[in-house]
């Protein structure tokens, strides 16, 4: 009883493992993706600034305006975990303040913060 207890766990948690995939060598600077609702009320893998820092500068706090927002990446970190540099593909600020953000790649596709374009290439990659 005990055998199959560890082999169900263990199983468990290999396959928590291995369900994060790695798209670090699918994304490139000037690739184009796509804001989408977060699964929680904040993003967790987008590091979108806090409500008052965002008045403090003047803008306007207003969560649900990146939602479907189109944003082209301008940097990539290497590293393990990469980090990468959003901007809007339009030009525009967000928020009307910030004009770049950063995200926890993997993370946020993984999680549907940030998906691939449905006429890209990479449209394979996202399911």
């Amino acid at each position: 009883m005990k055998k199959l207890l560890f082999l169900a766990l263990a199983l468990f948690f290999l396959n928590g493992l291995t369900a994060q995939e790695n798209f670090k060598d699918s994304i490139n600077v000037g690739d184009e993706l796509i804001i989408s609702k977060p699964s929680s009320n904040d993003y967790r893998f987008i590091d979108v600034p806090r409500k008052n820092f965002i008045i403090k500068r003047g803008g306007i706090a207003n969560m649900a305006s990146l939602e479907n927002n189109i944003v082209r990446v301008t940097k990539i970190t290497d590293s393990k975990n990469p980090t990468i540099t959003i901007e809007k593909a339009n030009g525009r600020k967000f928020f009307r303040v910030y004009r770049t953000l950063k995200a926890n790649l993997n993370g946020a596709i993984n999680n549907g913060e940030l998906k691939f374009p449905h006429n890209g290439k990479k449209d394979s990659l996202a399911k």
